[in-house]
């Protein structure tokens, strides 16, 4: 019968040796790297009015590095007043340019302990956490006796450079 026959090629089949599953293994290697990267920050530096008697300022640095990482940080403006180490707020609306006395303020910015930064001078270091950390502060001091400025807002926008 079909059962009968059904049972024996079963049992034939059996005897042959059915294929066996056999496994064998692999691997990978998944990897990655982080890049070292910085930011660099600071805020504005707001003076109170100038009325003729020294007036300062500060402001933070902040540095934003990939952990582990070293920074310095340094101004990329070169000093543009009257002596090789201040700048020149420039008066907004002059017409001179900020060539003329009436139109700029000398300001002279510091780093702790007094020491003068100027374009690549007195720079800020320090090794990146992965957070923001204070790099330093900045203070902006406007020597008193600038007289026959002309009223109005004095500015100059400053750039920090960040080497890591």
């Amino acid at each position: 019968t079909a059962l009968t026959c059904l049972a024996g090629l079963l049992i034939i089949s059996s005897e042959l040796g059915v294929a066996q599953a056999t496994t064998a293994t692999g691997q990978f290697v998944a990897s990655t790297s982080v890049a070292s990267t910085c930011t660099v920050s600071a805020g504005t530096m707001t003076f109170a009015a100038y009325t003729g008697s020294l007036i300062t300022a500060t402001t933070e640095v902040l540095a934003t590095c990939t952990n582990g990482t070293a920074f310095t940080i340094s101004f990329n403006d070169a000093a543009d007043g009257v002596t090789a180490s201040t700048y020149k707020l420039i008066r907004s609306g002059n017409s001179s340019g900020g060539t003329a006395t009436a139109d700029y303020l000398e300001i002279l910015f510091t780093k702790s302990a007094g020491v003068t930064m100027t374009a690549g001078t007195a720079s800020m270091t320090g090794t990146g956490t992965g957070s923001s950390v204070t790099a330093g502060t900045i203070t902006g001091s406007i020597a008193g006796s600038q007289t026959g400025r002309t009223a109005g807002t004095f500015s100059k926008t400053m750039t920090l450079n960040i080497v890591y």
